[in-house]
Formats: C-alpha cells, sequence, structure tokens
C-alpha cells in the first residue's frame, strides 16, 4: 500500500513539473494551486511568497477571475504558522484550526471557517526563501500522510521553479529594457545617420558651388589681370582728383552704389579699385564687366550664367558676374551700353538680390555692391527712353565725376614722372631726363583720350629714345575740347621766342622739382636723389622746396592717377 501510494506520489509530481517547467511566477502560481485544487482534490490551497527584491509580500489563491492577489506581512515581522514553518525549514500541520489562535495569525485569519485542518510546507532554495504552499482540508486532520509527504516533495521543485521564473523574468525584463533601449539608440542612430546624409548632401551641394564660385572667379579674375596695367596709385595734387579721393574716403565704407562719371581714359576703373579696396567688401573679389564688348545676345549668360542645355553652345553649366561677385563687388564699366531689356532684370537684381540663370527655374541670391561708369550723359539716355529712369537712381546713389585731364593739367609732370618710371623698368633702361620743354608740350596737348592718351605716348616716347633724350611724338591735331587761346600754354617754340615773368619761371622750377622728386622717389640726397638730377646740391633743394611750399604727399591719402 505504501509502495503503491509511494509510486502515485512520484507520478503526480512529474506531471507536476511538466505543468510548471519554463512558466512565469504568476503562471506558475496558478498551475501549482491549480493543480493541488483539481488534482489533489484539497478545496483550499494559497501560496504566500516573497518578491526576489525583499518587497511587497503577497498571498495568491485561486478566485472565480482567475488568480487573486493579497497583500502580505513581510515573513519575519511577525509570528504565526508562516514564519515557524520558514524558521524550522519543515511542514507546519495543524490537524484542527479551532484549537489554533486564528486572530493572531495574519494568514490563518484569511482561512475560510468550513477549512478545520491545515498544512504549511516551506518553499526553500539555497540562495532564499520563495514562500509557503498552504493547503487546507474541510475535516480535522482531513491531510494524509502521503499528501503531505507529496508537498515535502514537491516543495523545493517548486521553489527552485518560482526562482527560475523569476531569474527568468528580470533577464527577460532586462532583456526587454536592453531591447527598448536599442531600439532608442537606434533610432536615435537612425536619425543621426539621416541628418549625416542630408548635411552631406548640403556640405557636398556647397563644395560644388563653391568650388564653381572658384573656378569662375579664378576666370573672371585672370580676365581681370591681363587687362590690368601695374601703373601703381592715383597719382596728382590738383583739387580736383582730391575732390575725388575725399568722396571715395566718404562712400568706400558703405554698401552705397557709386556711380563714376567721365570721359574716357580718365582712370573710372582706378576709382572703382580704390572704392573696393577700402571697403569691408575686400576680401571677396571685384568682378569686371565691360558693358560695351558683350554681343547682345549673350548679356543675361554672361551677367546671370546659364546650365546646360539653355541654348546652342551652352555645353556645361557657367557662374555668372553676378554670382562670382556674391560678397564683393561689381563694376559695371559702361553700363550706358546695357540693352533696354535686360535692364529690368539687372533692376531686379538690384532691388531684390535675386536672379536665375538662363534656362533654370531656381532662384538664387545673391549680395553685391554696384559700382557703375559711363561716359553718356545718362539723364539723356533716360529722356530719349533707352536707359530706364528707376536703374538710374537705383545706380546713381552716390555720383563721383572724374574731370578730363585737360582740366587738371597741374597732375600732369606727376603723373608723366610716373609713367616713365615705370615703362623705363619695363623696357630694363635708365629713365631719361623729363625737360622743362617736354613738359610745356605735354602741358600744351588738349588730351583727348586723357591719362591713357598719355600713357600710350610717353611709352612711344620711350621707345623713340634709346639714347636717354625723350623724344615725344605728339599728335599735330589734338582731339577733345579745344584751350581758349588765353588760357593755352605755349610750346616748346613759342616759348624760346616769348619773355617769361618771374611768376612762369618759378611755376616752372617747381615742376621740375616735382618731376625730379617723383621719378627719385622723394629721394634727396645719393646718387639717385633728386638733388643729383637737377644738378644742384641737396641742401639747396630742401631750401628751394620750403620756400616754393613743395611737401612729400601724405601716404595713404592715395597717390593714384
Amino acid at each position: 500500500m505504501r509502495l503503491a501510494a509511494s509510486h502515485k506520489i512520484l507520478n503526480e509530481l512529474a506531471g507536476f513539473e511538466v505543468e510548471i517547467a519554463r512558466l512565469e511566477v504568476e503562471a506558475i502560481a496558478e498551475a501549482a494551486l491549480l493543480f493541488v485544487q483539481r488534482r489533489l482534490r484539497q478545496p483550499y490551497v494559497t501560496l504566500a511568497l516573497a518578491p526576489s527584491n525583499g518587497k511587497n509580500h503577497h498571498l495568491l489563491a485561486l478566485s472565480g477571475a482567475g488568480l487573486a492577489d493579497f497583500p502580505l506581512s513581510p515573513f519575519g515581522s511577525a509570528g504565526g504558522v508562516v514564519a515557524a514553518a520558514l524558521k524550522k525549514g519543515q511542514t507546519v500541520y495543524c490537524r484542527d484550526l479551532r484549537a489554533e489562535n486564528r486572530k493572531e495569525d495574519e494568514l490563518l485569519r484569511r482561512v475560510p471557517a468550513e477549512i478545520r485542518s491545515f498544512i504549511v510546507t516551506p518553499l526553500l532554495t539555497a540562495e532564499r526563501v520563495q514562500g509557503t504552499l498552504n493547503v487546507g482540508s474541510k475535516r480535522v486532520d482531513g491531510i494524509a500522510p502521503g499528501l503531505r509527504a507529496f508537498f515535502e516533495a514537491a516543495a523545493p521543485r517548486l521553489a527552485a521553479a518560482l526562482q527560475h521564473a523569476q531569474a527568468l523574468g528580470e533577464l527577460n525584463r532586462a532583456c526587454e529594457r536592453l531591447q527598448t533601449e536599442c531600439d532608442v539608440q537606434k533610432s536615435a542612430l537612425q536619425r543621426s545617420r539621416d541628418e549625416l546624409e542630408v548635411e552631406v548632401t548640403r556640405r557636398t551641394a556647397e563644395i560644388s558651388q563653391l568650388q564653381e564660385r572658384l573656378h569662375a572667379e579664378n576666370i573672371y579674375l585672370k580676365e581681370e589681370l591681363a587687362g590690368v596695367h601695374a601703373y601703381g596709385s592715383i597719382i596728382g595734387e590738383s583739387p580736383s582728383l582730391k575732390s575725388v579721393l575725399s568722396r571715395i574716403a566718404l562712400v568706400a565704407p558703405t554698401v552705397a552704389n557709386v556711380l563714376i562719371l567721365g570721359e574716357s581714359g580718365t582712370g573710372k576703373e582706378l576709382i572703382a579699385r580704390e572704392i573696393h579696396a577700402r571697403s569691408d567688401r575686400r576680401g571677396r573679389p571685384l568682378i569686371k564687366v565691360n558693358c560695351a564688348t558683350i554681343p547682345r545676345e549673350l548679356y543675361e549668360s554672361e551677367f546671370f550664367g546659364h546650365v546646360k542645355g539653355a541654348f546652342t553652345g551652352a555645353t556645361s553649366d557657367r557662374m555668372g558676374r553676378f554670382e562670382a561677385a556674391d560678397g564683393g563687388s561689381l563694376f559695371l564699366d559702361e553700363v550706358g551700353e546695357i540693352p533696354p531689356e535686360l535692364q529690368g532684370k539687372l533692376l531686379r537684381v538690384l532691388q531684390e538680390g535675386e536672379f536665375e540663370r538662363v534656362g533654370e527655374g531656381r532662384t538664387r541670391k545673391v549680395d553685391v555692391r554696384i559700382i557703375a561708369a559711363t561716359n553718356k550723359n545718362l539723364i539723356e539716355e533716360v529722356r530719349n527712353g533707352r536707359f530706364r529712369e528707376d536703374l538710374y537712381y537705383r545706380l546713381n546713389v552716390f555720383p563721383i565725376e572724374v574731370m578730363a585731364l585737360r582740366e587738371r593739367k597741374e597732375d600732369i609732370p606727376l603723373l608723366a614722372a610716373h609713367f616713365i618710371e615705370v615703362f623705363s623698368r619695363r623696357m630694363n633702361r635708365p629713365p631719361p631726363r623729363l625737360t622743362e620743354a617736354n613738359l610745356m608740350d605735354l602741358r600744351a596737348h588738349a588730351w583727348p583720350g586723357n591719362i591713357r592718351e598719355l600713357q600710350n605716348i610717353l611709352e612711344r616716347a620711350l621707345i623713340l629714345s634709346p639714347h636717354g633724350r625723350l623724344q615725344l611724338d605728339l599728335p599735330k591735331v589734338s582731339g577733345g575740347a579745344p584751350l581758349p587761346d588765353q588760357d593755352r600754354p605755349a610750346t616748346a617754340a613759342e616759348h624760346t621766342a616769348a619773355i617769361l615773368s618771374e611768376a612762369e619761371i618759378s611755376a616752372i622750377r617747381k615742376q621740375n622739382m616735382l618731376a625730379a622728386l617723383v621719378r627719385s622717389g622723394w629721394k634727396i640726397y645719393g646718387a639717385d636723389g633728386a638733388a643729383r638730377l637737377l644738378g644742384i646740391k641737396p641742401t639747396t633743394l630742401i631750401e628751394r622746396m620750403r620756400r616754393l611750399g613743395v611737401k612729400r604727399p601724405v601716404t595713404g591719402e592715395g597717390r593714384h592717377y
């Protein structure tokens, strides 16, 4: 009988272990309670459990809705059957609950009145206390020894299963937290990658645009360098030139558009370069456009650029002059030659800073300062309908008028000495002496080509003067505005027959002294000094300079022409 009972207990235990394998704590508890209640036919069964964190002890029981959970005081905080079973590590059997003091025992207070006998089996593992298995019968001494033996045999396995389930639950929760963190990190990484791709795309486009701009700037600057003669800075002492320099100093630090007026050859481009050089935009290029040399059908492409295929011959994208000058200045030389059909688009760029390349729908933004120049009377062009009035006022914010050379002939000696020195250095020969006769001939000329004509005549004179004596080849018939007879200086031939006053002689000496000082770089002493060129002592030259009021120009005032 005992052998049969033992086999039955083992079979029941094996079945119980199969049912609770790989379940979570709540599922294991419910399976154990159902097993005892249904398979072992016990009317009352509960589990008193201690959580793995040592808090929130609770009592699990079956109810109509499934598993009921009741709070329970920690096992060590009070006495009672649970504390006794855990302390002894053995099953506590109450044969008759009416003989027990239920009021003092939290667990027994929860047992229904019809339960007469009660067994409390500890659930222990080597690591910790899991709780107790609590089974009740409606009969006094109703739990048979074999059943008690089964509970004692099953308790370690149930405790191990609960511990395993707790560990597995904690592991699953840790895995879930880790998965959640991984998902968050993955999402953040994906966002970072997407943002990085967007940034790389943006930077790549910027680099491509900068490379295109740099390429265009190099082309334009090479064109500019090919057309610029290194004649130095603005040179002259006439009141009209000093007035121009003062206006340059006023407008250069601003962002105002400038319109430079003057005849051809008066040095309007040098004025534009000086304005740009003194502005806050000097770190960016000054791009030049000669509006008189652009074919009519290519104006828009030259100004704004084009995309590949925009017209026949557009084999690649090309940046226009406005885009190349972004952040810098754009010099529109001969602005009066711009066709009327393009003037409206030019006005839009000046007003809104926006344009489109030819053949492209994308609107581009630019920040360009306009410095325009013309030898035309734009007011007359506006009256005749050849130039837009609104565009004229956009360009003519700050006008600067450059006088013709015939109106500032006091600058001719300084300019002539400067050009002779430059051309002599180019030709690798000593500069010839600029005589008073030469200066008188230069002053007598009307200079219709202005400073550009003076450059050409002096360069030709140096070619014709290989042996040191300057031979001027001035046109016999001068262009430009004729000079009144009373204001026309005498030619060299007339001078030999004329009687000069002391004032005229003093003026000639002063001009000759200035020419020598300029040629020597305002050096007085030494073999290459002005005193040696004039054939006088340095002390004599210093005294004459003091007497005639000749002073070296202040550096930075702009010794340009």
